[in-house]
Order: C-alpha cells, then sequence, then structure tokens
C-alpha cells in the first residue's frame, strides 16, 4: 500500500473526503516493542491513550474546512504508535491474518476464521518483528469472534477494550493489520473511516480490507478496541467488523477454549446488495456490480418485501435466510419501486472469500 507522509495527508483528506466515506492508509516504519500501561481485572486491559473530549470536529456530518481535517489528523498521529504496537500478526499453519493484545498475560482478540479450532499452535508477530508462541483459544463462529493467547512470558503492549454497544453511524473509527500478512519493512497498516452500520452483530464501516487484515482491530477515536476485522463485501464500503461485546459478554466461554455458533463466513449463498431496515422489509441501500441481484434488475432504493412469498423483516431476516441457501439456488423476491410492486427471480452465488 502506498505510504503517505503526514505533510501530505490533511491535502489527502480533503480531496478524498465525501460524506460518510474517508479512508486514510498510514505506514510507519518498524516500530520498537514496548509496555504500554499498568493493566486491571476481567481481562486485564488497561488504556493505551487517554480519552480525548470530544472536538466538534468528530461530531459533524463532514468536516468542515482545513482546521476540522487537521483535528482529525493530528489525532490519529497522537494515538497511532500506539494502537500498532498492540496489533499482532499471526501465522496458523499457512494462513495468516491480525489480531490485538488486550491484556499483560497475552490473551489476543482475532476472528474466528483466523483461529481455526481451539487448541492449535500459532506464532504471533509484534510490530517490531518478534515472533512469540501462542495457542488458539475459544471460536465463537456464530459472529467471527475467536480468542488466542500468548503462551511465553513476556510484558506485552495492550490495548483497552471498549464498548461497541453505543456506536452509532458516522462515528469515527480507525482499523490496523497486516494486509497481504506480515511484512517486516512496514508497521502495521492503518485505514482511517466512519461507522456506516452497528447492529444485529455486526459493524459495517468504510475502512477498506484486504486479505490478512482478518482479525485485526477496529478502534475508535480514542483509541479503544471497538471491533475485530472480520470480512469484506463487494464494494469498498462493505467492511465488517465483530463487535468486541460479543468478546466481552462469551469471555469465560472463549477463555475456556469453547467452540460453538455456525460459522458466519460458511452462508453458502449471496445474492450482493446492502441494505438497512424498512418499515415494509429491507432497503435496497447499495448493490455490488456484477453480482445476481444487478443482474436481476434490482436497484439502489427498492425495497424488498417478500422472500419465496414470505415477509422480509430486515437486513438481519434477509440475509439469513439467503445465507440458508446454495450456490445456484433460485428465489423469488417481491419489491417496492415507488408505487410499483414487481416480482424478479434471482439465482444467487457463493459469497466472495
Amino acid at each position: 500500500m502506498k505510504r503517505l507522509c503526514h505533510s501530505s495527508l490533511c491535502r489527502m483528506l480533503f480531496s478524498l473526503f465525501v460524506p460518510f466515506a474517508v479512508m486514510l492508509t498510514l505506514a510507519y516504519g518498524t516500530l520498537e516493542s514496548a509496555a504500554i500501561a499498568q493493566t486491571e481485572a476481567v481481562v486485564d486491559a488497561a488504556p493505551i491513550v487517554a480519552p480525548v473530549p470530544r472536538d466538534a470536529a468528530f461530531t459533524k456530518p463532514v468536516p468542515v474546512g482545513i482546521e476540522d481535517l487537521r483535528i482529525i489528523e493530528n489525532r490519529v498521529k497522537a494515538i497511532v504508535k500506539q494502537l500498532q504496537r498492540a496489533t499482532v500478526g499471526v501465522r496458523n499453519g499457512s494462513a495468516a491474518g491480525s489480531g490485538v493484545i488486550v491484556s499483560k498475560d497475552g490473551f489476543v482478540l482475532t476472528a474466528a476464521h483466523v483461529c481455526g479450532s481451539p487448541g492449535r499452535t500459532v506464532t504471533l508477530i509484534l510490530s517490531n518483528g518478534r515472533q512469540v508462541e501462542g495457542k488458539t483459544l475459544g471460536t465463537f463462529r456464530g459472529v467471527d469472534a475467536g480468542l488466542m493467547k500468548i503462551t511465553e512470558k513476556g510484558d506485552w503492549p495492550v490495548a483497552e477494550m471498549g464498548n461497541s454497544k453505543k456506536l452509532k453511524a458516522g462515528d469515527w473509527c480507525i482499523a490496523t493489520g497486516h494486509p497481504g500478512g506480515f511484512d517486516k519493512d512496514r508497521a502495521p497498516v492503518v485505514r482511517l473511516g466512519r461507522v456506516v452500520l452497528n447492529r444485529r452483530g455486526v459493524i459495517q464501516t468504510d475502512c477498506t480490507l484486504v486479505g490478512g487484515d482478518s482479525g485485526g482491530p477496529l478502534y475508535d477515536i480514542d483509541g479503544k478496541v471497538i471491533g475485530i476485522n472480520s470480512r469484506i463485501g463487494a464494494n469498498t464500503n462493505w467492511n465488517f467488523h465483530v463487535p468486541v461485546s460479543q468478546f466481552s459478554d462469551n469471555w469465560d466461554r472463549l477463555v475456556a477454549a469453547e467452540d460453538w455458533g455456525g460459522d458466519v463466513r460458511e452462508r453458502s449463498a449471496v445474492m450482493g446488495i446492502n441494505g438497512d431496515d424498512h418499515d415494509h422489509g429491507c432497503l435496497i441501500t447499495g448493490v455490488a456490480e456484477g453480482l445476481p441481484a444487478e443482474q436481476a434488475g434490482l436497484k439502489e432504493g427498492d425495497i424488498i418485501t417478500k422472500l419465496d412469498g414470505k415477509p422480509v423483516k430486515g437486513i438481519g431476516d434477509l440475509a439469513k435466510r439467503v445465507g440458508a441457501k446454495k450456490s445456484g439456488d433460485k428465489v423469488k423476491i417481491e419489491i417496492l419501486r415507488g408505487e410499483e410492486t414487481l416480482e424478479m427471480e434471482v439465482t444467487l452465488v457463493k459469497p466472495k472469500d
């Protein structure tokens, strides 16, 4: 990924910013490992950065002028190195991913599909290149949450677990990880963006993810972990993260190395839309190019009211019912387009990895 110097960062933000979609890639040189803070109970995690009062720049729908962009830039610059230190690369057999250390005794949050299964030996790579051994613990496959633990002794840099339940659309966030796998010549890559959606066990952001980012942390603007990178969709703002509340609410089961829930990544079929809840069903907010929904003639703004003759109760209901089908299955949908009611047939396909 292209590296950006701080002097060009503000110009880049201004030129690329559109309402509700900002993406910033920062890459710093190799960082030395460091202990960050003292730890407390439950997961022994302590703040690696101090919370700051919310400046008006972070609450506006769109930054207004260069000064707002500088405020955002300066906040990211103030916390980014510490966020990177807590981010680790993961090697699990031939597979690569990311994770984040959340306790001094070495607990690491990641994605369930990065863990694979409990009891595996993995290699965790700190931001300075040091490699340590760890093991996989519990996996909640239904939301793609996984837990690992460093098995060696050490003084680990940690990130504090935040509160994902309070997130709302428009909140600023920072994703880190190792796209393409760990690179000794590059620190964890950072992307700045905003929350698009937070509901039903998933956070959606416009922080563009790439293969290798899976399991890496999503931070709020205070530097607290609010999610874990899980999967991507067809469009650049279709990036999905496991809410950190799924880890804190199921902590004991994860530590006990339980393995439960159907794998969210093993949904066998998709139609290729993004949507939101609507009084009459599911409002289509995006249609992926080249996927079945577009081919069938669905458009942004359409409202899916029925699937195979049964009412649709929001985006979550639609996703669950479509995901339970198989690639190649045909489904009949009823939509509202303005004042018109239309019926269409969509042939589903296998999800993109």
